[in-house]
């Protein structure tokens, strides 16, 4: 805070905030520490479809219920949705489960229909497809509903370069905000003709859990695991199985990871619970699972409203502790918009949040998949 080289004016600045942190900001004085200042922009697109050999004309035909490979016109990028059979499952966490915080239960029986959700995480090259497509340009932040009549208008472009210069392709893309999540659902829709949507609490869970009930999805305990243990701290810990599956703490050089370097949980899916924590449809509230009925739940969809959305998963900054299925977590608006130095601030990145993608649903009715025989 003090070194040789600071004039006056800096540490007089500097003693200021010592003396009042809650009520001084960083920005007052440095304009541009609230994001990366490297290359800016959202680039490589272009590079993308100029070394393709298959430009897609047009969307995967689905007429089964079944994994298929999603194709966005008009680029060279594909990502594959599984198929995940409808079911019940018993949503959040038992009293004992080492870690639990209070708000994982109690446990409720829940019933959800059958969905397709992404293999991976949003990549950058699916994210970079809805932004060099729908991008505004200088300071439209917000677009009435009523005035999206011939398209989306998608995200202004970034202060800095939104993917912390850690790389784009198919590793998760991340800081943008909950309101650019959404909106990448609703383009994706349009130029699929299908409904693409952020999954639901409920729909999350169960594709992560894949059919079981234990705190991963696979063998081990997250006090095993946890590194940060007394008796670990001394005699080590084997994290064989954990790295297999998740990209977290302790196998990432503290950043995103491309998803071929884990395996898949027993649904198909990869990196639930690690490389970035995930965007869920429903409010946040701490309570929610008291207040559904003692019976099956059919299709939970959380609060009617509320002020944060719901987070679930891991990521690469995240221990053991918190890569458990049934922990809940949640947006933190405000707090993730502090170094933004803009006026409005921007409602399609965050400048303090890096360890948060989505991944996608599309859901599934068979009347849909029937008409689309007919047509055929």
């Amino acid at each position: 805070m003090f070194p040789s080289t600071l004039n006056a004016l800096g540490a007089e600045s500097h003693l200021k905030y010592l003396r009042n942190p809650d009520n001084t900001s960083c920005l007052q004085c440095h304009l541009n520490v609230g994001h990366y200042r490297g290359k800016t922009g959202l680039t490589g697109m272009d590079e993308l479809i100029s070394g393709s050999k298959e430009i897609f004309t047009e969307p995967a035909k689905v007429t089964d219920f079944k994994t298929f490979e999603e194709k966005i016109p008009g680029t060279p990028v594909s990502f594959k949705m599984v198929a995940i059979p409808g079911g019940e499952f018993k949503m959040g966490t038992p009293a004992d489960e080492p870690f639990r915080r209070n708000d994982e239960g109690p446990i409720i029986n829940v019933a959800v229909d059958s969905f397709w959700i992404g293999e991976i995480e949003v990549s950058w090259n699916e994210y970079l497809a809805f932004f060099n497509a729908t991008a505004s340009q200088g300071r439209k932040e917000a677009v009435e509903a009523d005035e999206e009549t011939d398209g989306i208008s998608g995200a202004t472009p970034p202060w800095g370069a939104p993917d912390q210069g850690w790389g784009k392709g198919t590793r998760p893309a991340i800081t943008m905000s909950f309101h650019g999540a959404e909106t990448y659902c609703r383009w994706l829709s349009s130029v699929t003709g299908k409904k693409y949507r952020l999954p639901t609490e409920a729909e999350w869970e169960y594709a992560a859990r894949g059919g079981t009930e234990t705190p991963y999805f696979f063998e081990g305990s997250p006090e095993d695991y946890e590194s940060k243990g007394f008796w670990n701290k001394i005699f080590g810990v084997d994290t064989t199985t954990i790295n297999s599956y998740i990209i977290y703490q302790e196998n990432s050089p503290a950043r995103t990871q491309e998803p071929a370097k884990v395996w898949s949980n027993p649904y198909g899916l990869k990196n639930m619970l690690g490389n970035v924590a995930e965007f869920c449809l429903d409010f946040y509230d701490p309570a929610v699972y008291s207040k559904y009925p003692k019976t099956v739940v059919k299709n939970p969809r959380g609060p009617r409203d509320g002020m944060e959305h719901v987070v679930r998963g891991g990521a690469y900054s995240n221990s053991a502790k918190d890569l458990r299925v049934g922990r809940r977590d949640f947006t933190r608006t405000k707090d993730w918009l502090v170094t933004d130095p803009q006026i409005p601030k921007s409602i399609w990145w965050y400048s303090d949040s890096k360890n948060v993608g989505f991944r996608v649903v599309c859901d599934y009715k068979a009347t849909d998949l029937n008409s689309v025989k007919n047509k055929n």
